[in-house]
């Protein structure tokens, strides 16, 4: 009669067999987390420690007061050539409790071989003074410029801001082209034409004017009433899009309003208003919403599409004739966000994270994605891993990017 195997024993290949269940398991979860990269190595770094970034700039510490102290942290392209990168050289926080921060960013323009063109410092109120303060924000501006962006900070004792709302359009050489103290509704997409909403009003007709040019002059003026269910709008330099939603608030039953309920079912149209030309409009099925990008140069109008329930998303150009095309995107369960593009989209970038992976440890939860589509090809020319903390921007032409992370400006060269 066999005798029965010791529980020690038992018990070690017990032990030994769920150890080496959880190590394939974490293998498997880091292989998928540290997927290999796609894409070139960088031409050129340079680390701007040597032009005054601050040494912890990349650290936790330096995202640790975003809320309450304004910062600058870009990287832009001015043309195909030229690029800007940005950061305040101010501290993050407070260092005594009662004792406002006062801001300072510096600029540095670049050429794609890595040399320094200009530099300038800005000074700016950085101090919310207990007020939720935005990110500091700078983009392409018109012909070139750089859209510097000052918030409004500092309540005084009238209850007036120390720091309006103001535009500050710089060149490739970072002098002043034009400073304009409006609240900036947004940029167009193709010329990145500047847009401002006249007053504020919740309900009835609003007016907007779009700027743009070196120096800056006014080329457009609307007043528009936008329809109640409108969720979502975008100017270009001669048009306007918006998408209009009714809900299903009982079954088949759908209703216009301005409030939006999340659960509830959408019948959405995107629309399109030419001055002078009679405008159109493009259904989406049942339960799908769109976040509208831009408006094209011909008149189209680049949106995401979302469907009901969902995490999958594509995006789509309307046309005026009624046709729609699809476009490279990510895909499903990846929740991106559109950056930038060339003029007729034949290159375009996102910043995605891939909701399909476990988070093994906190910091890797912490990155995203960087990702380069080229519509020629059926896969991404670039898909990489990027820090939160970094910034990446696509240039006009489509033939480099450039990244701001590890303390360093990177500029990579795409396959033409």
């Amino acid at each position: 009669m066999k005798r029965p195997l010791p529980w020690v024993p038992v018990a070690v290949v017990i032990v030994l067999f769920t150890v080496g269940a959880i190590y394939l398991r974490f293998k498997s979860t880091r292989t998928t987390h540290s997927q290999a990269s796609i894409g070139p190595e960088p031409k050129t770094r340079i680390d701007l420690g040597a032009h005054g970034l601050p040494p912890d700039f990349f650290s936790p510490a330096a995202q640790k007061c975003t809320g309450s102290i304004i910062g600058y942290r870009f990287v832009v392209w001015l043309n195909n050539e030229d690029l800007a990168v940005g950061f305040n050289t101010s501290p993050y926080c407070r260092s005594i409790p009662d004792r406002k921060v006062d801001g300072s960013a510096r600029i540095l323009v670049y050429d794609t071989q890595g040399a320094l063109k200009a530099s300038r410092d800005i000074s700016y109120l950085a101090d919310g003074n207990g007020e939720v303060v935005a990110d500091g924000e700078a983009t392409r501006g018109p012909k070139g410029t750089l859209l510097f962006r000052v918030e409004s900070v500092n309540l005084d004792p009238e209850g007036q801001h120390e720091s309006p709302s103001a535009v500050l359009l710089l060149d490739e050489g970072l002098k002043e082209v034009a400073h304009i103290e409006q609240f900036l509704e947004q940029a167009t997409f193709v010329d990145h034409a500047l847009v401002f909403q006249k007053g504020f009003t919740l309900t009835g007709p609003r007016t907007y004017t779009v700027i743009e040019g070196t120096p800056p002059s006014e080329t457009e003026h609307w007043e528009y009433d936008w329809p109640v269910g409108t969720l979502d709008r975008k100017f270009g330099e001669h048009a306007i899009a918006y998408i209009n939603c009714a809900q299903e608030f009982q079954p088949g039953q759908y209703s216009q309003s301005n409030i939006i309920y999340a659960n509830a079912k959408k019948r959405c149209t995107v629309n399109q208003v030419t001055r002078g030309q009679p405008g159109w409009t493009s259904h989406l099925n049942d339960g799908e919403t769109a976040a509208l990008i831009g408006v094209l140069s011909d008149g189209s109008v680049l949106g995401e599409v979302h469907a009901h329930g969902q995490n999958a998303s594509h995006l789509v150009i309307w046309r005026h004739d009624g046709t729609t095309i699809q476009l490279p995107w990510v895909p499903s369960d990846i929740e991106a966000t559109f950056q930038s593009g060339t003029e007729g989209l034949t290159r375009y970038a996102a910043l995605a994270v891939d909701t399909r992976r476990p988070c093994v440890a906190d910091d890797e939860c912490k990155d995203s994605r960087w990702i380069v589509f080229d519509r020629s090809s059926q896969t991404t020319i670039v898909d990489r891993m990027l820090p939160i903390n970094a910034r990446a921007a696509l240039s006009p032409d489509g033939h480099h990017y450039a990244s701001f992370e590890a303390g360093e400006l990177r500029i990579y060269s795409l396959p033409l």
